[in-house]
Order: structure tokens, then C-alpha cells, then sequence
């Protein structure tokens, strides 16, 4: 039947936006109308902000959640997040720590332009006794006298900013208002099984980077790299129970999250999540940072009067963690750090060592038999927390100075076989570790089994298997 065939009131069929790929511009009346019926959800970042932030900032924020609060939801996993990050020196005293890093930085730039002056002298031959050598000690002099000035400007600052009374969870006056704020509005954990089937599907997806959170496994280890994933999976089934439209606050900066601005075009949500949610719950997905929550805030609520400084300052921390992330996925392993790494393992889990280098050998990958052969596995033992003392020595070595804590995390679990889709068919390595695990540790024409410097270590020692069956 031809289009002329359709009564105008009975024509059917696609509009230019009924496609996944597509995306409308929120409108006012969008963001009106999700905080007037929707769900607000918050991401960690956003709590742990009000440690960050100055006071009016602090102050800004609370004013905004509090009139968003028969909105607000929060994820049980943003509270597992909130809990274990906030005793961070970066978080609680975070003005302190960045103001300790300054400091650093200006005392390497005393001492660099020492060093370049001093190296000038001796290359042209300048003696102690001519007058341009004065000339040379009073700038230095007056150099730092500069940096010092500075330092005390910096350290003032960072004691007026500072949050007093987080030591004690009954004296954090952050603490103190978030418990009325949320108190009924968290969301309940994931069952044993819910949790476990998640993180296994949260690795399935980073593999195919589905969004969200596949950035975080080429950092971190599994369970902290499924966070993402796991705030996900709660907000979809507490969608699910509402039916209405979801407004996620986030200060995440990581592309499995956002399609970034380009140009004059904001960033917004991927694609794929807005139609997983749209799927699964039938409501639409808005997302905004907290700088813009206030922006928006101010502009839709009655009674706010937010400080630009209080937006500026928030966008500027999102600015800074953009930063940090930039610096962690260009900061890999070296071949000083892996090789300590590997060390460690031969030593304590030899039969990890093993299967590390057994990937690097085969390409990054090492299925499940040949895990079993070089660890010396009986067939009825579970390779459940295999990777469990990866994280164990990269938190060593973290603690002793060895490893940065930017390092991709160097074992990954592959999950689904044929005949039992929750078994490991095998491990993976981060592709930067396999030519410097080439070149370290495995000795052309050798097998995997046999690599270089491997000695008679046993396949599975009694450290080892004790640690794994945990």
C-alpha cells in the first residue's frame, strides 16, 4: 500500500530521530521536567567534590541538591566508591595536597635554574671573581626570594580552603549534611550472584568497549574496574521501578561516558546508553557535570542564587582530573617497572610469573589449558581469583615507591566458554607490556614454557595456591 493509500491521521512509520545513533538537544523544559518528576542520580565524584571544592562552592552545591532532594537517587556502588575514597589525602585534605605539589614543582624550578646557570658558567669558563658573577647570584637570590613568596601565598590559601573536622566521621560537617540529604534516596547492593555475574559482564563489555567503564580495565583491576558498569546495572533497574527520566551528574571525563564537545557541539551521552536505558526501562537519558547541575539549577529553581565563582571552580576540578587522566593513559609500563613486577611474582607467584610470560610469547593471550599446564593446576581446581595476587604486588610495589599506580592492570580475565559462559577461557595482558615482556623475560626460540631466566621455579607454590583459593 503507497503513502497515498494512508489517511494523514494514520501515517506510520520512522521519524528522522527514531534511530539509535540519533541525538535531540535537551531542552529546557527537558531538564524542568526531570527535576520536577525524575530521578537525579549522583556519581561519586559529585560527593566527593564537596571535600574539594572552597566553601561558597561547597555551600552552592549543597543549596542545589537540597532543593533537588525528593529527586535525588544515588547508586549503592557510588556509596561503596564514596567510603573508599574519601579518607584520601587528595580528598579530605585537598587543598593541602595540591598546594604540597606546588610547592615541589617551584623548588625543582629553584633548583632547574640553579642547575642551567651553574652549567653556563662552566661552559664558558666564567670566573668567581668578574663582576656579571654578582650580577648572577643577586638574580638567584631574588629568584628565590620569588619562590618563597609565592610558597607562603600558596600555603596561606590552601589553610584558608582547608575543611577542618573530617578525622571523625561525627565531626565532618560534610558528613553532616549528606546523612539527612540522602538518608532514604541510596540504593540497595547487588546480590552475591547479581554482583558477580556484573563484573563478569562489565569485562565481556569492555572487550568490545561497550560503554561505560571499559577505559577504567586498561587501568585498573577487574572489581574496581567494573564500578562503572556496576553504578549502571543499579541505575537501570531503579529506572525500571520508577519510569521516569533519569538525570545522571557526573564529573567523569572518560569517553566511555560522553561523546565529547566538538566544536560548538556540546558533549552528551553516548549513544549506546541512551538506548540501553531506553530498552530496558522505557525513559530517557540526561547527563550533566556539576558545574552545569548548578548553572541549570539556578536557571529552573526558585530561591537559588549560585556564585559564577562556585561553577567556575567546579568546572575547573572536571578540568583537572581530564588532565590527570590524559597523564594516566599516557603513563605504561616501562621496562624497569615490569621487570620488578615480574620479580616479585616469580618469587611469591611463580605460577602467575608463568602465565604472564606465557602470553606475552603467544601475542597478549593465554587460553585456559595452557594456564592449568604451567601452574600445575588438577583439572577440578577454579581459576575464581586467579588474578587476585596481581593486585596484591602492584599494591606493594605501589607502597615501596616501585610503581606509580598508573600502570595498566597486567592481567585480565577472559570470560566465556562454551559450556560454562562464567569460566575463564583464558587471560589477556595489556598490549604495551608485550614486547617489553618479549625482550625481558623470553629468549628467541624458546617456548613460553621455558623462558629465560625462569630457573626451576615450581609451578605452583605453596604461597601461591594458598592466596589464590581465597
Amino acid at each position: 500500500m503507497g503513502y497515498k493509500d494512508h489517511p494523514e491521521d494514520q501515517v506510520t512509520g520512522r521519524g528522522i530521530f527514531d534511530c539509535d545513533g540519533a541525538h535531540r538537544t535537551p531542552l529546557k523544559s527537558d531538564y524542568e521536567r526531570v527535576f520536577q518528576s525524575g530521578m537525579v542520580v549522583l556519581d561519586t565524584n559529585v560527593l566527593l567534590n564537596l571535600y574539594r571544592s572552597n566553601a561558597r562552592t561547597r555551600q552552592d552545591t549543597f543549596a542545589v541538591l537540597t532543593k533537588l532532594r525528593d529527586r535525588l537517587w544515588v547508586p549503592h556502588q557510588v556509596l561503596t566508591e564514596f567510603w573508599r575514597n574519601r579518607e584520601l589525602k587528595s580528598i579530605r585534605h585537598h587543598h593541602s595536597t595540591r598546594a604540597k605539589e606546588t610547592s615541589l614543582a617551584l623548588d625543582k624550578a629553584r633548583r632547574s635554574a640553579h642547575d642551567a646557570v651553574d652549567r653556563w658558567m662552566k661552559d664558558v669558563r666564567l670566573k668567581q671573581d668578574e663582576g656579571v658573577t654578582l650580577r648572577i647570584d643577586e638574580g638567584l637570590k631574588t629568584l628565590a626570594e620569588a619562590i618563597d613568596g609565592l610558597r607562603e601565598i600558596i600555603d596561606a590559601q590552601a589553610e584558608r580552603d582547608a575543611l577542618l573536622g573530617t578525622a571523625e566521621t561525627h565531626t565532618d560537617p560534610v558528613l553532616a549534611e549528606l546523612e539527612p540529604l540522602l538518608h532514604g534516596r541510596i540504593g540497595e547492593p547487588l546480590a552475591t550472584d547479581e554482583y558477580d555475574k556484573a563484573v563478569q559482564a562489565a569485562q565481556k563489555r569492555a572487550d568490545e568497549e561497550i560503554p561505560p567503564g571499559y577505559e577504567d580495565f586498561k587501568t585498573k583491576p577487574p572489581e574496581r574496574a567494573a564500578g562503572d558498569y556496576l553504578l549502571w546495572v543499579q541505575l537501570l533497574q531503579e529506572a525500571q521501578n520508577r519510569a521516569g527520566d533519569v538525570l545522571l551528574v557526573t564529573g567523569d571525563v572518560k569517553k566511555d561516558w560522553w561523546h565529547p564537545r566538538d566544536g560548538d557541539v556540546p558533549a552528551r551521552p553516548r549513544a549506546e546508553l541512551l538506548v540501553e536505558l531506553r530498552e530496558q526501562a522505557g525513559v530517557q537519558l540526561y547527563m550533566l557535570t556539576p558545574a552545569e547541575l548548578l548553572t541549570r539549577a539556578e536557571e529552573l529553581l526558585d530561591g537559588l542564587d549560585v556564585d559564577k565563582d562556585s561553577v567556575d571552580e567546579l568546572e575547573q576540578l572536571r578540568e583537572a582530573d581530564r588532565d590527570r587522566e590524559e597523564m594516566t593513559v599516557e603513563t605504561g609500563w616501562t621496562r624497569q617497572s615490569l621487570g620488578a613486577f615480574v620479580d616479585h611474582l616469580r618469587v611469591r607467584y611463580p605460577a602467575h610469573a608463568k602465565v604472564i610470560i606465557a602470553a606475552a610469547a603467544n601475542g597478549g593471550f593465554v587460553d585456559r589449558a595452557t594456564v592449568y599446564d604451567l601452574a600445575g593446576y588438577p583439572d577440578e581446581r577454579q581459576l575464581k581469583g586467579f588474578t587476585r595476587p596481581i593486585s596484591t604486588v602492584a599494591r606493594e610495589l605501589e607502597d615501596q615507591g616501585l610503581l606509580t599506580g598508573e600502570e595498566s592492570f597486567l592481567l585480565h580475565t577472559i570470560y566465556g566458554s562454551v559450556t560454562e559462559p562464567s569460566w575463564a577461557t583464558g587471560f589477556r595482558i595489556p598490549d604495551e607490556a608485550v614486547p617489553i615482556l618479549l625482550e625481558t623475560f623470553v629468549e628467541p626460540g624458546r617456548s613460553p614454557q621455558s623462558p629465560k631466566g625462569d630457573g626451576d621455579l615450581p609451578g605452583d607454590g605453596s604461597r601461591s595456591s594458598e592466596v589464590e583459593r581465597q
